[in-house]
């Protein structure tokens, strides 16, 4: 085998890198859906429990509210672990590897979720579902990072929002309404049991699928395991690169110790870390005190009837899908700091005019229409811009643990915002909205004062090989 000194292989490297980030990726679309399954899944759940919460209620009467919150918010905590630690450890054993992994847990776990025969159990098993769901969000954006080109990446990443409110139309269109027309009733036993079942299934589906996805190219050519780079290269994009070494070798070993899991807190990312983490605390404490809860809001304030509940909350998340679209659209128009501003801006003064509604005992209509608008700034705003912000300013070196720290803030947020939003909603939902739009508007100021715009922040991937 030919020798190669290290200024070669550097070479290498910086042209493997130079080919991934300047060439479109025709297959974008169907890595993107494979690579960010986990949000697909992390919606189904969510959606779909927040009709289970009666069902819920139903099948242990004996088990507090907050105890049954806890169950299905429990998920998230399992979320926040599972994205330190699962993103820590696909910085050093690979995205592929965490990938497969992710969905081998999350299948298990949802089977045996739905076969709890008590609340503990189901605790424990949707706490192991939460990290296998925390771990593999944080692979997917790394993932894509190190797969499209540096404007399909920032396009498609900032996509993402989208998946949550597509999940919920499919949700109430597959699942809700067939198991309302069927069973006459939200609160049957049987309903939060076929929803976890269905996760497993589509689980399942994932991980045959992921299968046949290769390693992320960065990742695999930052550590100088060239001649694997280019065989990935030679299958996805269809290019060869005759002049980069043909070799594999361990020229940057991943740091093991418990240190590097803190590596990204540096002194001099501070305004980095704090723009995108604020912006991803926000948009998860602010979902998971009122927008999740809304159709628990119709049905417990007797807003409306459980078809009318159905059909409102339908018609308010297309306004997250409209939104979750036109964000990626926006991006190489008016950038990632600007739609973070006005979108935190706008879901604040939506949320402010609910508790409007709320002090005037305005018509369901006025409550539609400004959660409809909710769901639209919200997915604009610090939802969508936050996790693409922190995955732009790392490399393939710590990619991964950044992006699981980012969303470690927002899962950390949807645990504290799942309990104080039941109990804001059972005693006060006026001061709850008023106070939820003074943070994200507070939140758009900040982002104002320090945001960056991911299209003319420098290309950190280029900068780590340097």
């Amino acid at each position: 085998m030919k020798e190669y000194s290290q200024s070669e292989i550097e070479q290498g490297i910086k042209k493997v890198y130079e080919t991934v980030l300047n060439t479109k990726n025709i297959t974008s679309k169907y890595i993107v859906i494979l690579a960010l399954a986990s949000l697909w899944l992390d919606a189904y759940d969510f959606a779909s429990m927040t009709f289970g919460v009666s069902s819920l209620r139903a099948t242990f009467p004996s088990v507090s509210p907050e105890l049954i919150s806890f169950s299905i918010g429990v998920i998230d905590l399992g979320a926040a672990f599972g994205a330190i630690i699962g993103g820590w450890l696909n910085d050093r054993i690979g995205r592929r590897t965490m990938f497969i992994l992710n969905m081998i847990l999350f299948t298990a776990m949802a089977i045996l979720g739905a076969l709890s025969t008590n609340i503990f159990e189901l605790i424990v098993f949707r706490t192991l579902l939460g990290f296998g769901l925390g771990a593999d969000t944080a692979t997917g954006f790394a993932y894509i990072f190190e797969y499209l080109e540096k404007e399909q990446r920032l396009f498609w990443s900032n996509l993402w929002q989208i998946q949550w409110y597509i999940m919920y139309e499919v949700v109430i269109g597959l699942i809700v309404v067939p198991f309302f027309f069927t069973v006459h009733s939200l609160t049957s036993p049987l309903l939060w049991r076929v929803i976890m079942i269905g996760g497993g299934v589509v689980a399942f589906v994932i991980l045959l699928l992921r299968s046949k996805i290769p390693e992320s190219v960065l990742w695999t050519a930052y550590q100088g395991k060239l001649a694997t780079a280019k065989r990935i290269l030679k299958q996805t994009y269809a290019i060869d690169l005759p002049d980069v070494p043909d070799v594999d070798m361990q020229l940057r070993t991943p740091a093991r110790g418990l240190k590097s899991a803190f590596s990204i807190f540096r002194r001099e990312k501070w305004r980095e870390l704090v723009y995108s983490f604020n912006g991803n605390y926000e948009q998860g404490f602010i979902f998971y005190t009122f927008g999740f809860y809304v159709p628990y809001i119709l049905l417990s304030l007797k807003l409306a009837g459980p078809l009318a509940t159905i059909i409102a909350s339908a018609f308010l998340y297309v306004g997250g899908i409209i939104g979750g679209y036109l964000t990626a659209w926006l991006t190489p128009r008016i950038g990632t700091k600007s739609q973070y501003v006005i979108g935190a801006i706008g879901e604040g003064s939506s949320v402010g005019l609910i508790a409007l509604a709320y002090i005037f005992h305005l018509p369901l209509i006025y409550f539609t229409v400004f959660s409809f608008l909710f769901f639209f700034f919200h997915v604009i705003g610090p939802a969508s811009q936050g996790m693409t912000s922190i995955n732009t300013f790392f490399g393939a070196k710590e990619r991964g643990t950044a992006a699981g720290w980012g969303y470690f803030w927002v899962k950390l947020a949807a645990i504290i915002g799942i309990v104080i939003g039941i109990s804001g909603i059972s005693y006060s939902p006026v001061l709850l909205t008023i106070g939820l739009a003074i943070y994200a508007i507070l939140t758009g100021i900040i982002g104002l004062i320090i945001g960056y715009d991911t299209r003319t922040y420098k290309l950190s991937d280029m900068e780590e090989i340097k």
